[in-house]
Parts: C-alpha cells; structure tokens; sequence
C-alpha cells in the first residue's frame, strides 16, 4: 500500500493572488535554491508534478510539500518560525502559525468522494480551439472531465502511486470561466464541484501551474 506524507505550513500572513509568485521566490531563497522549492533542472523547467507548492488558503499563505516535498518544507521550517522577505513592493516578517505533517494511505484506493476545485486552467492554445468548437455544454464538459483525468494520473504518477482502477471524473456543477495569467498569456480559468473514485489531499493543486496556487482542490461532503 502507497504512503502519502504530505505536510502544510501555513503562515499568519495574509497575501494576495497576486503575491504569490513573490512568495514562491521568497520560499526558494530561504531554501538556498532547492530544486524541490523550484521544480527545475539543469536544462530548464522539469516538467514533473510539483512536490513543494504555494498557496492561499482563506487568505493566508501556505505552502505544501509532498513526499521528498514534505520533508524540506519541515526541515526549513523546523528550526525558525519567522522569517524576512520581500513580497514584491512590501517587506514582511512571515509568521509561521503551524505547521502539520499527515501520512495517507488511501490515494492509490478505490474511494468516490466529491470536490472543488479553483483557478483551474486546463485548457492551452491547442485543446481551447478545440473547446471552443464544441457544440454544446454537454461535449464541453465531456472535454474537461476527460482533462481532469489526465490531471489526476499526472498526480499520481508525480507521487509515485499506479491505480489499479480506470480513473473516472464527473464534473457535477461548473462555473463560468474567468480568466488567470499564466506566464503572461490569459488563459480560461474555472471552478468546478466534480466527483472522483481516487481520493486527492486537501489542497492539492492539479493542472497547469499547480505549484503556484492553480487548480487548489478540496473535499466537500455536502453539494448543495
């Protein structure tokens, strides 16, 4: 059986969407240029699912590590809980408020639950046109679940977990698309309740730009 050690430190400070690549760059300097903090190799950017990644969680920042991930986020944050740095035009003291650390055995099972996800961007230059041609919501939809999919066995292999079982998504309530920059383009940007038969940690991010507070997932028991 797969074990999932994930672990979250979530600051006192609050920051904005915007922020947040301030603080993924704060974070990666704190480590002393950690790859795990970063996600790039020699040759460039690596293309494999993030193990450290940044959030805001009601407000707050937070950062999440995954397996190799959850253990550099505790040994940086094991020994200090507050630290300077530069969000962009603001210098601040972040403030740990706690740090948690979880193992989870139940990611490579066979489990139906239901979430949201937000910001969610799955659509790039080639599957929008595609998106765009569709005739109605119903083939629309289809087209997302199928990528949700995908995004969920890219986490999976990320983490080093090989489901036994056909993954399926289905997409109960979406959203009207907004739009996020990614890298300086404008990209669609959904929100969606879907049901799963994998179970996904909370806040956990899937899809493009994951490590950077994109496509946040959490679990609801409740669709109203």
């Amino acid at each position: 059986m797969n074990q999932t050690r994930i672990t979250t430190a979530l600051f006192r400070n609050r920051i904005s969407d915007d922020e947040i690549p301030f603080f993924r760059g704060a974070m990666i300097r704190l480590s002393g240029g950690d790859a795990l903090f970063h996600n790039h190799n020699g040759d460039g950017f690596n293309y494999s699912y993030p193990l450290v990644q940044y959030k805001k969680v009601k407000g707050s920042a937070v950062v999440l590590g995954i397996n190799q991930g959850a253990v550099a986020v505790e040994r940086l944050f094991g020994m200090e809980s507050t630290f300077s740095c530069q969000l962009g035009n603001r210098n601040i003291e972040l403030e740990l408020a706690s740090i948690r650390t979880e193992s989870l055995f139940s990611c490579c099972c066979e489990s139906d639950n239901t979430y949201r996800i937000r910001y969610w961007l799955p659509l790039n230059c080639e599957n929008y046109k595609e998106y765009q041609q569709a005739e109605g919501l119903i083939e629309r939809i289809a087209m997302l679940e199928k990528i949700l999919v995908g995004n969920v066995l890219s986490f999976g292999k990320g983490i080093g977990i090989h489901f036994e079982f056909p993954v399926i998504c289905r997409i109960l309530k979406l959203e009207d698309p907004g739009l996020s920059r990614y890298k300086n383009v404008e990209l669609m940007s959904f929100s969606a309740v879907f049901r799963c038969n994998v179970f996904l940690p909370e806040y956990i991010g899937l899809g493009k730009s994951s490590s950077m507070g994109y496509g946040i997932v959490n679990c609801i028991r409740d669709v109203k």
